[in-house]
């Protein structure tokens, strides 16, 4: 039986050409076949479509690639949906500038896509964690981040409304259902919502082996508390950003789960803002999710240098 035919989707901006040189060559060296490689450059400012096509052209030589620049930047949701859009192949795999493939990444995921009894809509797999330097962090993404826990099956929808285990890089699906969960909304991160689409439409199957390098560094697009410094902050990327992802979710699915997220989301509110009867929702809704729960109650009513040093806490995987 021949192999399904295989996109590897790349969003790029102003990629660091080292990092990104040494994606390609990993890219290069994937022992599956057929792939074709899409790239999509969004607008980069500093980096040339003329300098993506010599890298290209010099380090992907295994198979072809196909090369197309946002007019305007449109950010990393609407580049990958794009390249959704672009390409024509069987399966689809999602790519970042900066990390590091192992040679069998593709073919352990597509065969797990096609083999596993699940017959899941989305494959995910663990990763290796690496510093900005290639140094190794963690030989498994639950070493680096406590609160990682990676679910496979059934009924994972309303673990999904809260936290997020499926790495975009590591996904592989079907052309076909990525293409029928287009649009991604702003709102939410497209590894996010295709996890949550694909585990509210079927399951998730995941390969708890390590099948690449995971670059971790400052610019990285998520992380624990990234952009978080002040209280406002927290509301701002914690708060509304839950809220909003909630919304987004609630216009794809019905879930129970759903409207005691909003609950919960609405008793959060409640207590940033110190309103009567505000930390007395939310300690009743603590159950469903206990840790971020907890934490608000007693960070948010902290002096700033404390809360400061509990964020950083949280950063480094202390707390």
């Amino acid at each position: 039986m021949k192999n399904k035919t295989l996109a590897v989707l790349l969003a790029v901006y102003d990629p660091r050409i080292d990092w990104l040189t040494e994606l390609l060559d990993s890219l290069n060296q994937q022992t599956y076949e057929p792939i074709c490689l899409y790239v999509r450059d969004d607008a980069s400012p500093h980096v040339s479509l003329d300098t993506l096509a010599a890298l290209l052209q010099k380090h992907i030589t295994r198979f072809p690639f196909v090369l197309h620049q946002n007019e305007r930047n449109l950010g990393s949701n609407e580049t990958f949906a794009a390249l959704v859009r672009d390409c024509h192949e069987d399966c689809v795999a999602f790519c970042d500038q900066d990390d590091i493939w192992l040679p069998e990444k593709l073919t352990n995921t597509v065969r797990r896509l096609e083999e596993s009894p699940l017959s899941p809509r989305l494959v995910c797999t663990n990763v290796k964690v690496i510093d900005g330097e290639g140094n190794p962090i963690a030989e498994r993404m639950e070493e680096h981040r406590r609160r990682h826990v990676f679910m496979g099956g059934e009924g994972i929808a309303p673990t999904l409304i809260y936290r997020n285990f499926v790495m975009g890089c590591t996904v592989v699906m079907r052309r076909e259902i990525a293409l029928s969960y287009l649009p991604f909304p702003t709102a939410v991160v497209h590894d996010h919502y295709l996890a949550f689409r694909a585990a509210c439409d079927g399951t998730i199957d995941v390969l708890t082996e390590p099948q690449m390098l995971y670059r971790v560094y400052g610019g990285n697009q998520t992380g624990v508390m990234t952009g978080v410094v002040t209280k406002d902050d927290y509301r701002k990327h914690r708060i509304d950003v839950f809220d909003a992802r909630v919304q987004a979710f609630s216009t794809v699915a019905d879930l129970p789960a759903l409207t005691e997220a909003r609950a919960w989301g609405e008793a959060r509110k409640m207590n940033f803002e110190r309103q009567r009867g505000g930390l007395r929702a939310l300690w009743k809704l603590r159950k469903v999710n206990f840790v971020t729960s907890l934490f608000e109650l007693v960070a948010l009513r902290l002096p700033m240098p404390l809360f400061r040093l509990a964020i950083r806490l949280v950063q480094r995987g202390a707390l």
